[in-house]
């Protein structure tokens, strides 16, 4: 009986045992330890391999090819900009030219200083003041232009001249030549080219520009060059000239006749 209790107790014992739950700690051993390290450092150094890849070093070359470029640029830009000034500077020119040729007075062109001597933004500005005195000029030519359309059509006493270029000499650097004689008729207002021909056209075939205005203001202006008033009460007249050629390299001698032309 004695025996039969203890081996009970046992096995009570021993089945408790084994219900109980097992508690352990997993700790990694050195090696584990080693090893994860050494794949943490090769993901580093991959990805600062990754990204030095993907940034591009600059260098000095690179450097001074970039700036090079950029200054190219900006004086490709300032050139053309002065293109575009000078463009416009010679546009309003003629135009004040033609209109104090044409009309006796033109409005007075913008004070500017010489291109050199301005900046950037300054040009800039310059050049939208040319472009605004062309824009009002034009205007001004366009009315002039429909004024003298209108007398041609319906001249008063005055409004038209027969001109008859008598004789004129060119001297053009080392050429010099006769002109044929010319005749043409003019409108108050008007202003024409006429080209000036060597007398001997089959051994010397050579030619001018005559640039010739009846003004408003009843004047005959030839190559910007104000020759004579004319006065529409007297009939006939004449009148002597010398003027620069257009191109100011030479010289244009002459005289010419003209008369009113009354339309009876």
């Amino acid at each position: 009986m004695p025996t039969f209790r203890t081996g009970l107790l046992l096995a009570s014992l021993l089945l408790s045992a084994c219900s109980m739950p097992i508690s352990q700690e997993s700790h990694p051993t050195q090696t584990e330890k080693t090893i994860t390290q050494d794949i943490a450092t090769e993901k580093s150094t991959s990805t600062k391999n990754d990204i030095a890849e993907r940034i591009t070093p600059v260098t000095d070359d690179t450097a001074k090819q970039s700036t090079s470029a950029e200054a190219a640029a900006v004086v490709e830009n300032n050139d053309q900009l002065i293109e575009q000034f000078k463009a416009q500077k010679q546009l309003a020119n003629t135009n004040f030219t033609e209109l104090k040729n044409r009309i006796g007075n033109a409005p007075a062109l913008p004070r500017l200083m010489a291109v050199e001597q301005l900046n950037k933004k300054e040009i800039s500005s310059a050049t939208q003041q040319l472009r605004t005195y062309i824009s009002k000029t034009n205007t001004d030519l366009a009315v002039l232009n429909a004024r003298v359309d209108n007398r041609q059509k319906l001249a008063v006493d005055g409004d038209l001249i027969r001109i008859f270029l008598s004789e004129a000499t060119v001297t053009h650097n080392s050429n010099k030549f006769k002109a044929q004689p010319l005749v043409g008729q003019w409108v108050r207002g008007e202003s024409r080219v006429i080209r000036l021909k060597d007398n001997i056209l089959f051994e010397n075939p050579r030619s001018e520009d005559l640039h010739i205005t009846f003004s408003e203001t009843y004047q005959l202006v030839v190559n910007n060059q104000t020759i004579a008033t004319v006065n529409p009460h007297k009939e006939k007249n004449s009148a002597s000239f010398s003027v620069s050629t257009h191109d100011n390299q030479g010289s244009i001698v002459g005289k010419l006749d003209y008369r009113i032309v009354i339309d009876k």
